[in-house]
């Protein structure tokens, strides 16, 4: 409870103060990659407020901004979706509907499976098997019967011309807990499987959940040789001599205010992450 306060305080006087300052307080030569998880369409006004201070401070771009870094006179963001819920199914069509650009990062094994028998089944199946974040009383009310994207959703999300990345197999740790055989299962055999089932190339991979028991340098090198791109989550934002295999994100979810969001991207949390990536490097180059 404390700590919940502590943050709301933060948030809120802090927070103003960087929204207020926020064109002054962000690199203007950099690359912003903001990530969500669930969408749900109780947040969808509030998501739109955010999209339009998105507009107003950045350029919305799409992964070739990455792979083709230019120079510009406002700072870039990209937006990408992690986990396949099927609340960001819901969301691309607000994302349509605005003309932005967006990446969905899919577990494998969450999509391409038989769906259970009813909501509760599905919600722990997705909890505890997936470690997929959800609500049982959003997911309720919304009457979702299948808590994943389907096959026919990530076609249709291809068809609008939205980016589909990797996200493992199976939304697992990549650490040194796993075998050779199961990571390259994770990493390799989680790229073949959406390619065949979807008919195109799949050039970007996410890693999942980005503690430092996510990370292990053999998945690190797995990683660099199956895809152009790979993301984590240690908030920094990406520069033109940037790594492509390590390029941070900035968790940001659709019921955040626009203070929270301001004060995410500010490069308050850049410092506060600074040592967190330096522990990561470690364990990237053992």
């Amino acid at each position: 409870m404390i700590k919940y306060l502590v943050k709301l305080i933060v948030f809120n006087t802090i927070g103003k103060l960087a929204s207020l300052f926020f064109r002054l307080l962000v690199n203007k030569n950099r690359i912003f990659v903001v990530n969500y998880h669930t969408t749900y369409p109780e947040f969808n006004n509030n998501f739109l407020k955010q999209i339009t201070f998105f507009k107003k401070n950045f350029d919305i771009v799409d992964l070739e901004s990455i792979k083709k870094f230019k120079f510009s006179e406002k700072p870039k963001l990209i937006l990408t979706f992690d986990d396949a819920h099927v609340s960001n199914f819901q969301i691309s069509k607000i994302l349509q509907e605005e003309n932005i650009p967006a990446v969905f990062f899919i577990p494998v094994n969450f999509v391409y499976r038989d769906s259970e028998q009813n909501l509760k089944q599905e919600y722990d199946l997705a909890v505890n098997k997936f470690s997929i974040l959800s609500d049982y009383n959003l997911d309720q009310k919304n009457d979702y019967k299948k808590l994943s994207m389907t096959h026919e959703n990530l076609l249709e999300l291809i068809d609008k011309n939205f980016e589909i990345g990797c996200h493992s197999l199976n939304h697992v740790r990549l650490n040194n807990n796993l075998s050779l055989n199961e990571l390259q299962k994770e990493i390799i055999e989680s790229k073949i499987i959406l390619e065949r089932n979807l008919k195109t190339k799949i050039n970007y991979f996410c890693w999942v959940i980005g503690d430092k028991k996510s990370y292990s340098s053999r998945a690190y090198n797995l990683i660099k040789k199956n895809y152009e791109l790979s993301f984590m989550t240690l908030c920094e934002s990406f520069k033109v001599n940037s790594n492509h295999h390590k390029i941070h994100r900035f968790n940001v979810e659709t019921n955040f205010s626009l203070n929270q969001v301001a004060f995410i991207l500010s490069g308050i949390y850049e410092f506060i992450y600074k040592k967190r990536r330096a522990e990561l490097n470690n364990i990237l180059n053992k």
